[in-house]
């Protein structure tokens, strides 16, 4: 799921965390925040909603509003969809945040506006650049046809190599341009301005190859947003699994149940889920965008992921993720894999593979990628940590 293409609200039991900046705004509009235990059982300051605007989320998000998101104690097969979709939303937006800057960093750094400003010491464009229009948003507003002639431009190849593209279907097609869209809309500003002042130089070409370099190579990591939602959901599934499996031994000790029944039998399973329910037992998902821990290491490409088993799953967990995270799944794509994944009716065992094509997806689009699965000294809780550097 992409910006714009979810009007509905995502019905999930959330608590959204703050960063400083996020925390001042929301208190000058008087928002009072709540205090709640968080699923790795630290306490924070926050909202707890039971449903999010996809829009509103992701705009606080790209305005670095927002340090945590959690969504606590959910049942993955029945919510599946709608942990999808936040999923996928949240690191759509960290990308889009990502290349705004990266978009600024990269067009800097040409060569023609280093002589630029080399040559025009009061004139430097950088970001304390003044315009006398008062603001950039301003004077590109004064600039329209022109700067909608370059985003055509500079879109067109991109849009004519996706459409030509064989491997992708048409619905990935139309998700892939809207994608390329979001991009565009989200390039920090002074991109524009760069190449509206270049536009009519022998220094425009190859300005808007670096701009369109970027915005490709940003386009190629954009698949870690299905990825690693796919991996989110067939990790829960087999952690849930696990907790089903166990819980329902121990309901169903006193009848003759084939115990794996319950896995396919909505009648056996859903019992099972309300024990796990009263025993707050259900899993936990928590996206980390942000915040004091990760200062050092740079909050606008890093990005966690966290699943937390209430539960303690941490032997079974770990040994099935040592076990399999290096195993070699580059004989299937991704629409491969998971069909492959389904059709052998196996998801306990085959769920944790999908590690592994995370890992080399990851790889292959220049993303850092790293899995652990911890277990807490005090309760035993298993914390599978997923953590990503773009």
């Amino acid at each position: 799921m992409s910006i714009n293409t979810r009007s509905t609200n995502i019905e999930l039991p959330i608590k959204l965390i703050f960063t400083e900046e996020g925390s001042t705004a929301l208190l000058t509009q008087k928002v009072k925040f709540s205090r709640f235990k968080m699923g790795d059982m630290s306490e924070e300051y926050g909202l707890s909603l039971d449903k999010v605007v996809p829009a509103s989320l992701q705009r606080m998000i790209m305005a670095d509003y927002i340090s945590k998101i959690e969504v606590f104690g959910v049942e993955p097969v029945s919510n599946r969809s709608e942990i999808i979709d936040l999923s996928e939303l949240i690191i759509y937006s960290i990308l889009y945040r990502k290349y705004t800057f990266v978009s600024l960093e990269q067009i800097l750094k040409t060569e023609p506006v280093k002589k630029w400003n080399h040559a025009n010491p009061f004139q430097i464009i950088d970001e304390k650049t003044q315009f006398k229009e008062g603001s950039i948003q301003n004077f590109l507003s004064t600039r329209g046809e022109e700067l909608a002639e370059i985003q055509k431009e500079l879109a067109e190849p991109v849009y004519d190599t996706i459409a030509g593209d064989t491997a992708l279907l048409e619905d990935e097609k139309k998700n892939r341009i809207l994608i390329t869209q979001n991009f565009i809309t989200f390039a920090h500003p002074l991109v524009w301005f760069v190449l509206l002042k270049f536009n009519k130089s022998s220094d425009y070409l190859p300005l808007l190859r670096e701009v369109r370099r970027c915005l490709a190579e940003f386009i190629k990591k954009s698949n870690i947003a299905e990825y690693t939602a796919l991996m989110l959901m067939e990790l829960a599934s087999n952690i849930e699994n696990l907790n089903i499996l166990r819980e329902a031994k121990l309901l169903y000790k006193t009848e003759r149940v084939e115990i794996q029944r319950v896995l396919q039998d909505p009648k056996l399973r859903l019992p099972v889920i309300e024990e796990l329910r009263k025993k707050n037992n259900l899993l936990s998902f928590s996206w980390k965008l942000g915040g004091t821990s990760l200062t050092a290491i740079g909050t606008r490409g890093r990005f966690q992921v966290f699943l937390y088993d209430q539960d303690a799953n941490y032997k079974e967990t770990r040994e099935s993720l040592d076990a399999t995270k290096a195993a070699n799944v580059a004989k299937y794509n991704l629409s491969e894999y998971y069909k492959q994944l389904h059709k052998n009716g196996n998801d306990l065992e085959l769920g944790i593979f999908y590690l592994s094509f995370l890992s080399e997806a990851c790889e292959t689009m220049g993303i850092k990628f790293e899995s652990v699965v911890s277990q807490t000294q005090y309760t035993g809780k298993t914390i599978t940590t997923l953590s990503f550097g773009l």
